[in-house]
This record gives C-alpha cells, structure tokens and sequence, in this order.
C-alpha cells in the first residue's frame, strides 16, 4: 500500500466520507492531505494544516498494521520539505499513543481530542522568551504567588482608542499588564503593522509589556472560526483547546491572575468569550465596549470607514499617538 496525496475533487470526496464514518469533518482550513486506500478504498487518512495535523483516521480491519505511524512519518518527512520543523497534532485520545511513541509530547487532553506537539522548539521555549522579556521590559525576576499580572489578547485590526482603554482599565487595576498581539495574517493590517500600533500606543505606560502572541494563543491552525468568522460545530472545540492550554501553561507560568476581554458581538467571538468564562471563572472579566460621542469604538467600525474613503472619520478612534503612522500605513491598502 502506498501513500497518496489528495489531488483531485473526487478525492476529496472520497476522504470526507471516509472521515465521516469516525465522527470527523473535513475541515475548511486544510492544506494537505494523505491516505491509503486497499482495492480503491480508502482505510487511512491524515491531513495538515500549516504546522497542525489533524483528520487521522485508520479503518477498524486495519489498526494493527501500523498505518497510522506510515502516515505521520510521512507526513513530517512533507512538512520538512517545506522547512516546518515545528509540528502540533489535534487527534482523538485513541490515537494519542502513537504519537507519542513518534516523541509527540502531550500538551493537553480533553474527553473529546488529544492535543500534541513535535519537532524544534515547545510551549516551554515560547513562554521562556517571554519571560525574558517581562524581566528586562518590567523587571520581573520571578513568578511567585503574589504576583499582580493581567493579559489582554487583541488582534488590533487596526488598534483603536478602545483597545487603548482596555489596556489603561487593566493597567489602573494590575501592578503589570501584559497585551498579546496575534501573529497570524490574514487581516487588513498585517502582523507587524498591528504589534508597531500597539507598541506605539501603550509605550508610555511603563507597566504595560506588548508582546507577540506566539503560535500559542489563537492561531488559524488551532482556531479557525476566529479568522474565517463562522461557527460550525468544531468552534467550541477549538475554543475550548485554545482557553484550556491558557489557562495551563500561560497563566501559572507568567503570573497571570486576571484576562480581560472586550464585549463581542459576533456569534463566534461571543461563543469563545463563553468558552473563556466557563474555563477561567472569575480570572475573566468581561469589559462593555467603549463609546466616542456615543459611538461605539470598534476595529469594524474603522475598517468600514476606510472602505467608504472617510479617512479623517476614522481617525477619531484611533489613538492620537498613533496619527501619523495609521495613515502612513493605509495609503496602500486596497480599502
């Protein structure tokens, strides 16, 4: 049996019945799948998306020979060629074993799905650098029990006076502050443009540290919905995975004591704020969305304004500070 890799439509189709059997839906994210088939059948499959993989899936005549080890070997040996030597694997806790025995370690496990990473680097590297960061940006030595540390995670697309008043909210009430600007593109403003208004905007306030999100904290690959804005029945998984490996390996190791969130009002921010307060309890607090003249102050609202050409409207929330950048940045998008 030889491994292929999904090409055509008819293939597709064939592995999205094929996962349907298990349980499994054919995610809308996925780049690259690879399966077995035995007389025109399929009996394996095993997708990726950028570093995750995921859809494993092995027919019941054919858990003894090993296939789910051909698959993942590889699958790796596809993501070296293209130079991803880090790799996480969501997998059902049946298959948890196998992975581990490829020297996946386990990052988290819920009754539903295993979670699992391989390769270079860890969780454990990513938070050390950001440990380093909050000792020389706010010279934090250690982490102890009274530590007074509060997050907030923002896309900051773009960074507007109400991500400003969340971060001063939090700043009035925490001896630290510690604002995560998601890496991931795909938004108007691209990754570099959003952490530079942000940085730019909170670099008077000598308790607030802006730091990258790392691959950790809402990624496309590990939660999808929040980027393609749609809300299937995997998103409460994903948001659940995401505020789960949170609360874990952020909170404890960086002294987080509190997140604050801003009020959402798309269905599936407002799900992964649910999420968040069911996992979090009372280390979440839920802020009402800040008004200008009474408007509410939203990244949306900038972008809509923008797409209408009313640049100088869409200055009035935006921070003053970052006048002069905001428009710099925009002569070239195509809004």
């Amino acid at each position: 049996m030889t491994v292929r890799e999904v090409v055509l439509p008819a293939e597709r189709l064939q592995i999205e019945r094929f996962l349907s059997r298990f349980g499994l839906k054919y995610e809308n994210n996925i780049d690259r799948t690879l399966y077995m088939e035995e007389n025109g059948e399929v009996i394996a499959t095993l997708s990726a998306s950028k570093y995750i993989l995921k859809c494993l899936a092995i027919a019941e005549a054919y858990r003894s020979e090993n296939l789910a080890v051909t698959l993942v070997s590889e699958m790796i040996k596809r993501l070296h060629a293209d130079r991803i030597y880090h790799y996480r694997v969501f997998t059902k806790p049946e298959y948890c074993g196998v992975f581990k025995s490829l020297g996946f370690g386990l990052l988290l496990e819920t009754e539903k799905f295993s979670a699992l990473e391989g390769g270079e680097g860890g969780i454990s590297d990513a938070i050390g650098q950001m440990r380093v960061q909050m000792k020389f940006s706010l010279g934090i030595d250690s982490i102890g029990e009274n530590s007074d540390t509060a997050c907030i995670v923002l896309n900051g697309n773009p960074f507007t006076e109400g991500h400003l008043k969340l971060a001063e909210y939090a700043a009035a009430r925490h001896k630290f502050v510690l604002v995560f600007v998601l890496e991931e593109e795909g938004s108007l403003f691209s990754f570099k443009e959003r952490f530079a208004m942000a940085y730019l905007a909170l670099k008077p306030r000598a308790n607030v540290l802006v730091l990258p999100s790392s691959m950790y904290i809402v990624s496309k690959a590990t939660f999808p919905g929040y980027f393609l804005k749609t809300l299937d029945e995997t998103t409460e998984e994903y948001a659940k995975y995401d505020a789960l490996l949170f609360r874990k390996y952020f909170m404890p190791e960086l002294g987080i004591v509190k997140r604050y969130v801003g009020e959402e009002t798309s269905g599936y921010m407002r799900l992964y704020n649910e999420v968040l307060g069911r996992i979090l309890g009372d280390k979440l607090e839920v802020v009402p969305r800040f008004k200008e003249n009474g408007e509410v102050i939203s990244a949306s609202a900038v972008r809509s304004l923008l797409a209408e050409g009313k640049t100088e409207e869409a200055l009035k929330f935006i921070p003053r500070s970052n006048y002069a950048v905001f428009k710099s940045m925009i002569i070239n998008k195509n809004v």
